[in-house]
């Protein structure tokens, strides 16, 4: 697997003044929209935006953010990643198999959260990838471990979700990318956008792109966990730090007009707690299959279709839709030794009840 094209951003071009960033061609872009009939009723015409194929290496919302933050690994002279996720966790898969094609190591503490089958595969990923894989257990003692292995030399931390603006400002980018659809007759401009949150980095950014942009489309957040750590303040915290960082290095973009952006959270399908499956995102899962060709999963791809329906069908989200696929659907399959990869104090996980 070999690098993507390389390409002048579309963020470069409207703002000159960020080309001298590094960069990592990762992402295949523009990505494809489609028409998603089968989530579309009266009043919602539903259209999807397919960054689920962003890489035939793996896709998802990371490719583009990591874009900017591998290659920031790769200017400050690290060669060594520290990151932690969730068992199930896409950002520790991302980061596994790029930093494997970059090649840079990669430590990744887990947390527990519910075992599913889609978290067994992705362990054996992760170890079959190279990555050092460290169980954290608990969220306390995930953020020391994390904390310990990050004071180590040559280490550059990436906290969860990757919320910082030099990851951002990818899906700003994403938003200009998504504007030229709109304007080349691919899709109407959304009313709405649609997609799962967590950490809010992604949220964050399309809004920030949608007001640049002059749109007065509402970016809504399926929030995927609980709402002490995805709030509106946490979300605004994000956009505000990714706003100054651009006005800070862009004077083209500190005097551009813009409009206040539009942003809201749905909390309706989290469920009991962050990778807790509910029965509507279960059922929801072989729907995500359908769509996008890959299995889905209960932590995001399925509570945001769950969240999505609950949306339209109380009239909250209508007009012209768009829900942003976030996760991969091209996914390696792991080698027939990768069990063999996986550390002892994380084997549990393969033998352990699949609760999806």
């Amino acid at each position: 697997m070999s690098l993507a094209a390389p390409r002048v951003p579309l963020l470069f071009e409207r703002l000159p003044e960020l080309a001298t960033l590094p960069m990592v061609p990762l992402a295949h872009v523009p990505t494809p929209v489609e028409r998603a009939p089968s989530l579309s009723s009266p009043g919602a015409e539903v259209w999807m935006k397919r960054d689920d194929l962003v890489s035939p290496l793996y896709g998802g919302n990371k490719v583009r953010r990591y874009e900017f933050v591998l290659a920031d690994v790769i200017a400050r002279g690290s060669r060594h990643i520290v990151t932690t996720g969730g068992l199930a966790s896409t950002q520790v898969t991302a980061t596994a198999l790029f930093a494997r094609l970059l090649s840079l190591e990669l430590t990744a503490v887990m947390f527990d959260q519910p075992v599913t089958r889609f978290a067994k595969q992705a362990l054996l990923t992760n170890a079959a990838a190279g990555a050092r894989l460290l169980h954290g257990g608990g969220y306390a003692r995930t953020a020391a471990v994390t904390w310990r292995e990050q004071r180590r030399p040559d280490r550059y931390l990436i906290l969860p979700g990757a919320p910082t603006p030099l990851a951002n400002i990818g899906y700003v980018d994403a938003m200009l990318e998504l504007d030229a659809q709109v304007r080349r007759g691919e899709l109407p401009r959304p009313d709405h956008i649609v997609l799962p949150t967590g950490s809010s980095g992604t949220l964050a950014a399309l809004a920030l792109g949608a007001a640049w942009l002059g749109w007065d489309t509402e970016i809504i957040g399926v929030r995927i966990t609980d709402p002490i750590a995805c709030n509106r303040l946490t979300v605004r915290l994000v956009l505000d730090a990714t706003r100054r960082w651009l006005e800070a290095r862009s004077p083209t973009y500190r005097s551009a007009r813009r409009r206040a952006p539009r942003f809201a959270l749905h909390g309706g399908a989290l469920g009991p707690g962050y990778g807790e499956p509910t029965p509507e995102a279960v059922a929801a899962m072989d729907d995500v299959h359908r769509l996008t060709g890959a299995p889905g999963e209960v932590t995001y791809s399925a509570k945001a279709l769950v969240g999505l329906r609950q949306l339209v069908r109380s009239g909250r989200a209508r007009g012209n839709i768009l829900l942003w696929s976030t996760l991969s659907a091209t996914r390696p399959r792991p080698p027939d030794d990768a069990r063999a990869r996986v550390p002892r104090e994380l084997a549990w996980v393969l033998d352990a009840h699949e609760v999806a």
